[in-house]
């Protein structure tokens, strides 16, 4: 049965693409929608794949629509054969020495705002044809676009090595440190322990000569965080943890940046990338401390999805940005 299925090609690949699309909607209608076709002409779309492969692929009673045991076979073959299809064209695109194309980033507020503006402005005066699409989201969003094909690479600091569906490739290490009001009494207590902004900026305070705050002693101190599920609020939690309380958090915000401004007016103290403070301007709203737990400190990476053809625009963008490019598989 198969073998015959095989045989019809480009028809295959047409039909197999309004599954997915049936998949990713998890609904009929948004799907039909989607495509610009009728509702029930996809419907006996998905009838026929179903028929020729002898079983459901989707369970119909559920809302939103899921799959089936062997529907979530079927659909993870799509997604192979889908790339492999997507790498064939990117190969013979790139043949064209980045005359044209296209090239799509994400990452979250900090790294759009922070990091690739800088990357981005070096690209784009050595390749005008080539068009550039930058998304700023949340790690989930992130990865739900490296895995449908819509983005190309993401810069995150969330994605571990233990996720089998993406390739990491190393950026940079950074650092995280505690920023305290400068109103709160506790800082006078602290006082040796403080950074500058020039120690953050030069990176001085990494040097072991420079002690680490002890965290513990804000244990009555009032936090800002970010959302639950936030990679520095995860860290924020173990970290006070580690030391033998839990934060009195007063407020969880979206973005790093209102948090930091509200810290800025003695509402909290809340952990911040040492990075962040380096584009900042020093007003001396905030005091810096150094932390000495392990996990004040984290890995940056450029992460694309797992098996995909990494384009000639990824390979320069990655070397524009300093990273050691690795080899193509």
């Amino acid at each position: 049965m198969w073998q015959d299925v095989l045989l019809e090609g480009t028809d295959l690949i047409s039909e197999m693409k309004y599954v997915y699309a049936v998949y990713q909607e998890k609904s009929f209608s948004k799907a039909a929608k989607k495509l610009f076709i009728s509702q029930p002409a996809l419907s006996n779309m998905v009838k026929k794949a179903e028929k020729e492969i002898g079983t459901p692929i989707f369970d119909r009673s559920t809302i939103p629509l899921t799959v089936t045991k062997e529907g979530d076979y079927y659909i993870r073959s799509i997604e192979q054969m889908l790339q492999i299809q997507k790498n064939m064209r990117e190969y013979f695109e790139d043949l064209g020495e980045m005359k044209q194309g296209s090239l799509s980033l994400g990452g979250s507020s900090f790294f759009c705002s922070f990091v690739f503006p800088d990357i981005i402005g070096k690209f784009r005066s050595k390749y005008p044809n080539i068009a550039i699409d930058l998304v700023e989201g949340n790690i989930k969003e992130l990865k739900e676009g490296l895995f449908e094909g819509t983005l190309d690479l993401v810069i995150e600091t969330a994605v571990t090595e233990a996720e089998p569906l993406v390739q990491r490739i190393f950026y940079k290490n950074e650092n995280i440190i505690l920023a305290v009001p400068a109103s709160f009494p506790i800082n006078r207590r602290f006082q040796p322990y403080r950074l500058t902004h020039q120690d953050i900026v030069s990176e001085k305070y990494l040097k072991t000569s420079v002690e680490p705050v002890p965290l513990g002693s804000f244990k009555d101190t009032p936090f800002i965080t970010l959302k639950p599920g936030n990679d520095i609020y995860n860290r924020s939690i173990a970290m006070c943890r580690n030391r033998g309380f839990s934060m009195r958090i007063v407020m969880e915000l979206d973005q790093i940046m209102t948090s930091m401004n509200i810290a800025c007016n003695g509402i909290g103290a809340l952990f911040v990338r040492a990075d962040m403070i380096k584009y900042l301007p020093d007003d001396g709203r905030l005091i810096y401390y150094k932390l000495d737990d392990p996990l004040a400190q984290r890995t940056v990476s450029f992460v694309m999805k797992k098996g995909r053809y990494m384009t000639a625009a990824m390979r320069e963008f990655l070397r524009l940005a300093g990273v050691r490019i690795p080899s193509q598989q």
